[in-house]
């Protein structure tokens, strides 16, 4: 059964009212359906807390910090822009996290400058008409968590490594089938150097979902940022790297869980590593019951 059909039999998920609020393309989850939301924000900070600085960036942005990362002009016609502000909803916490040091002299003793974030997500999915738009799949606003690092060239393929693993025992943790995917020079985009891709199965879409990229820039975004970094006592300053990886696209592993965890009377059961954050509740039942 598609995660769409068992959110509404249990009154978690209420897409009808946010098209009549929003307009189409849009999500809401109600109840412990929201609850599952926040838990999954929630699990993915928490579990990179020992390592990573939470940030807590500005969602609009300025022209200038999306062509930073590569947004603009390329994908311009996928992003929200607020005309009379000269600002642009974020696509993903990328975003304001790869200009946080925009225009800055970093010392080498700073590197790796490790972030993360939560933040809400904005994309028109310009071509996505009749195309994963029932459930949760493909949406105009939806939840992510991000991690980032700043670093120099030396420390990035240990880093890319390291970040890959973070985000697989994310979805490991969470009991999902998963798998993970290097992306082919062909299918990677001109501002990657190296990506890899982490998918689950939904056997309720019958299909493998993205549920995290993580990638390497090598200088890309810091040179169109300039990202520096200056070596100890030596003169003059090197272009930085950086690294980032969508750690949790919340409403995906929302639908997987539902489509995976559902049990035989109707019920999906909360993975074991998100009850620290569901108040107590270990399944989701029908309201009925």
């Amino acid at each position: 059964m598609p995660h769409w059909e068992i959110g509404a039999a249990l009154g978690i998920l209420d897409n009808e009212r946010a098209v009549k609020i929003s307009g189409a393309m849009f999500t809401m989850q109600r109840g412990l359906g929201a609850t599952l939301s926040r838990a999954l924000c929630q699990y993915a900070l928490d579990s990179n807390a020992d390592e990573f600085e939470e940030v807590r960036p500005p969602t609009l942005v300025t022209s200038a910090t999306l062509t930073a990362t590569g947004q603009l002009p390329k994908f311009a016609d996928d992003a929200f822009f607020i005309e009379r502000d000269d600002l642009w909803c974020i696509p993903t916490a990328e975003v304001p996290l790869t200009s946080l040091y925009a225009g800055e002299v970093l010392n080498e003793a700073q590197l790796p400058a490790k972030m993360m974030a939560y933040s809400p997500c904005y994309r028109r999915e310009a071509g996505s008409a009749g195309r994963d738009t029932r459930g949760m799949l493909r949406s105009h606003e939806f939840d992510k968590v991000e991690i980032l690092a700043v670093a120099t060239p030396e420390q990035s393929p240990e880093l890319l490594q390291e970040m890959v693993k973070r985000a697989e025992k994310l979805i490991s943790g969470l009991g999902l089938p998963y798998r993970i995917i290097e992306i082919c020079t062909g299918d990677m985009g001109q501002s990657h150097h190296r990506s890899f891709d982490i998918e689950v199965y939904a056997p309720g879409c019958d299909a493998w979902l993205e549920v995290s990229s993580v990638s390497w820039f090598a200088d890309y975004q810091a040179r169109r940022a300039d990202i520096r970094f200056k070596r100890g006592t030596q003169k003059g300053t090197e272009i930085a790297h950086t690294l980032n990886g969508s750690a949790l696209a919340v409403p995906r592993v929302w639908a997987a869980i539902m489509e995976n965890n559902r049990q035989a009377d109707g019920s999906v059961r909360i993975p074991d590593v998100l009850l620290p954050y569901m108040r107590g509740t270990t399944h989701i039942v029908p309201k009925s019951e």
